[in-house]
């Protein structure tokens, strides 16, 4: 369980692929750095590279691929594993006053992928994933799966069926988190998205009187790469490849 005095505030925006994740929250960070908010962004972590080896692997081995392999439950224990790493540092953003943690995805995007795999071990994920804190605010960016795989087909990556897509959805609203989710209707432009997104974060999250005393608080090591799942719909803005919660 999460010890100690919460000074800061914890914001996670979650959703399908193609929904815009990555791109809005970089954007909501420049936001709230620009309000005088010290801010951490935990950008989601690809393991594309991790991917793709084991698929060569699992063609040697005669597997269509990773999945047939090694299973679901490992392939979410792997997934959940490197994103508990990425988010411990959290705890010591939200010790300093006026600071504002802010994560593309958080533990609900990993609950939802175990059941869109068809995987058994989210109770142990759960456990796994107590000790990180909960967000004071967790945003549902809600797209239609059609606009979600126009989306993903205009970057050029890789593709979805809607059928999938649907799917991915049901996973998130099926979850027991579903019901405190802030619903986002991610369907419109960058720019009108984000005024939803920052519109909820206004009402749910009022300014505290608590001004900033000093940085955020900075993991040791490399930064946190950007992440491949990046939906830019802004002018002058590049798309980065794939690489979504529900395959890593």
């Amino acid at each position: 369980m999460e010890s100690g005095i919460r000074n800061g505030r914890l914001v996670a925006v979650v959703g399908i692929d193609g929904a815009g994740k990555t791109s809005q929250v970089q954007r909501l960070a420049e936001w709230f750095e620009g309000s005088g908010h010290p801010t951490r962004l935990f950008l989601n972590q690809s393991q594309l590279p991790v991917r793709r080896a084991l698929d060569a692997i699992a063609r040697e081995d005669g597997f269509p691929g990773h999945l047939d392999m090694i299973g679901a439950d490992t392939i979410r224990l792997i997934s959940a594993c490197a994103r508990l790493s990425a988010l411990a540092p959290v705890g010591d953003v939200l010790r300093t006053p006026g600071a504002v943690a802010l994560a593309d995805r958080y533990t609900v995007c990993q609950y939802a992928a175990v059941r869109l795999q068809g995987a058994d071990n989210e109770a142990f994920l759960r456990r796994l994933n107590r000790g990180l804190p909960k967000p004071d605010l967790t945003l549902f960016l809600d797209v239609d799966p059609a606009v979600a795989r126009e989306r993903i087909r205009r970057r050029g990556i890789d593709e979805e069926t809607l059928e999938f897509l649907a799917a991915y959805r049901e996973a998130y609203r099926s979850l027991p988190e579903f019901a405190d989710l802030v619903v986002v209707d991610g369907n419109g432009s960058f720019d009108e998205v984000q005024e939803l997104l920052r519109k909820e974060i206004q009402r749910a999250l009022p300014r505290t009187s608590a001004a900033p005393t000093g940085p955020v608080p900075c993991a040791s090591g490399p930064s946190t790469p950007p992440d491949e799942d990046a939906i830019i719909d802004g002018p002058g803005r590049e798309p980065s490849p794939s690489s979504d919660e529900r395959k890593w």
